[in-house]
């Protein structure tokens, strides 16, 4: 028996539409969309950051305030991570239009619209911090090869100053690409990064590192 393809319903676009518009029932396959939702958040705690030292320690400081801490002994430098798993789109089409298999559809998945990270810093200002958004895309060669590297957003400059007291971070956020973006590299890798510079006896926390996004996953 030869396969059944059940055509997709698409509901926004007037081109290709699939709802019946007269009692709005959809008419079979899976459902589309090409408009993304604009609400999304990601936050991550200390406990999910990745970090290049072992002198950033996860700490309770006290109820419901866990952080990433050091009291710097000289100049340092330190960089935070965060790679979220997201759940890429690569590419599709939506199928039983016509021509078949019918018109590609819109690029979908995660659209990072701002990211940002929450803080606190004591005693001395930071000599430097800094919020870069990246993605990292290997190759699919069996053999091996170099990987891409590419930076959505360059490494952008946010606030060193101290902060009030240990217990009130602040939040630095900086813009997403314009225009933005959806990530849909096939091996994509995605990363928010900080770089912070500390000067001698000045402390810092952090307690989080996220993003706000649009989506779209129909």
């Amino acid at each position: 028996m030869a396969n059944l393809i059940v055509p997709d319903t698409i509901f926004d676009s007037p081109t290709v539409n699939d709802l019946n518009p007269t009692s709005l029932v959809p008419l079979g396959g899976r459902l589309m969309s090409s408009a993304p939702h604009t609400d999304a958040m990601l936050i991550a705690g200390p406990e999910s950051l990745a970090k290049d030292s072992a002198n950033l320690a996860l700490t309770r400081n006290g109820k419901g305030d866990w952080s990433l801490n050091r009291t710097a002994a000289g100049a340092e430098t330190y960089n935070v991570r965060l790679a979220p798993a997201e759940l890429l789109r690569l590419g599709e089409v939506y199928y039983g239009q016509w021509p078949s298999p019918g018109p590609a559809a819109p690029d979908k998945g995660i659209q990072i619209s701002d990211f940002f990270i929450v803080y606190s810093v004591g005693v001395v200002a930071l000599t430097s911090a800094t919020l870069r958004l990246g993605k990292t895309v290997f190759s699919k060669t069996a053999g091996g090869a170099a990987f891409t590297q590419t930076d959505i957003v360059a490494a952008t400059g946010i606030a060193t100053t101290t902060t009030p007291a240990a217990g009130q971070p602040q939040y630095a956020v900086v813009a997403g690409p314009s225009p933005l973006v959806f990530s849909k590299d096939d091996l994509g890798l995605v990363e928010i990064e900080a770089v912070i510079v500390m000067a001698n006896t000045g402390t810092l926390r952090i307690y989080g590192m996220g993003f706000h996004a649009n989506f779209n996953y129909n």
